[in-house]
């Protein structure tokens, strides 16, 4: 399940803010600050978050990690840098993979047709006027800074074949192609390049 926008900027911010707070803590003692004592003043620091209200849409996600900064061979500290990373990564990403969202939204919206992902195409039921892409495809269609690197298979039972493809073209926002089209049976490959490219 994805998380809004909204969730995962907060559960930055709580990120950020944590280590902030653990590097300012600690260099204000000349001593060497062990892994158990960094532990201590992170959980020390989330604890109050969970009942504040600003917090409320991660609260789950700080418990989880006053639970790792308890456990004493866990090191708190290089879990929120490594979350850290994987966020703003993640940031990158779907700043430019939000044009494949915006598509689909418009699709289902304009359109009436549907989005499924599939782990294996043919491995679930499929039905009619719906889209179905494979996973795989869209996670690495994409590279970390959101270049499209690779085309996206879109795959459709129905009469609406290559009005879809007329569709997304209008859009601008991808350059869409037939790649397999029985017309008999209604089934449809479309493969989705970068704007600008096919």
């Amino acid at each position: 399940m994805i998380h809004s926008l909204n969730s995962c900027d907060i559960f930055c911010d709580v990120l950020d803010n944590a280590l902030l707070h653990l590097y300012i803590t600690v260099a204000e003692t000349e001593r060497f600050t062990p892994k158990a004592k960094r532990n201590e003043i992170l959980v020390r620091y989330l604890k109050p978050m969970i009942k504040d209200k600003r917090y409320q849409q991660g609260k789950k996600e700080i418990k989880s990690l006053i639970s790792l900064g308890r456990v004493a061979s866990c090191d708190l500290e290089s879990k929120l840098v490594e979350l850290h990373e994987l966020s703003q990564r993640y940031d990158q990403y779907a700043s430019e993979a939000k044009r494949l969202f915006d598509l689909l939204t418009r699709i289902e919206s304009e359109l009436g047709i549907p989005t499924k992902f599939l782990n294996v195409l043919g491995d679930s039921q499929t039905f009619p006027n719906t889209i179905y892409m494979l996973q795989e495809h869209v996670e690495n269609g994409f590279i970390v800074s959101g270049e499209q690197v690779a085309p996206v298979s879109l795959f459709l039972e129905s009469d609406k074949v290559t009005t879809l493809v007329d569709f997304i073209n209008g859009t601008g926002l991808f350059k869409a192609e037939i790649q397999q089209h029985n017309e008999d049976a209604k089934q449809g490959h479309i493969v989705l390049h970068p704007a600008g490219k096919r």
